[in-house]
């Protein structure tokens, strides 16, 4: 219970992070790298969890680290 507790106060702190961060930046910048964390998931499902990574998997994850990139380029 403990755990679930802790989670769910993480999960309502980092969503009022994000809501600050779209308040004061770019919010469209912004939104796109948000979407970075399929990144950090997919490593994860991939690494711990035993998960297969598919063509189109590592494609979708290949799209998104080249967009998220692009995107700090052209700050």
């Amino acid at each position: 219970m403990a755990a679930g507790l802790a989670a769910g106060t993480l999960s309502v702190l980092s969503y009022g992070a994000a809501l600050a961060a779209f308040r004061l930046g770019a919010t469209p910048r912004l939104a796109s790298l948000r979407e970075t964390s399929i990144l950090f998931a997919t490593v994860i499902a991939v690494v711990f969890l035993g998960e297969r990574l598919t063509r189109a998997r590592a494609l979708g994850v290949c799209a998104i680290a080249v967009g998220a990139a692009t995107l700090l380029l052209l700050r």
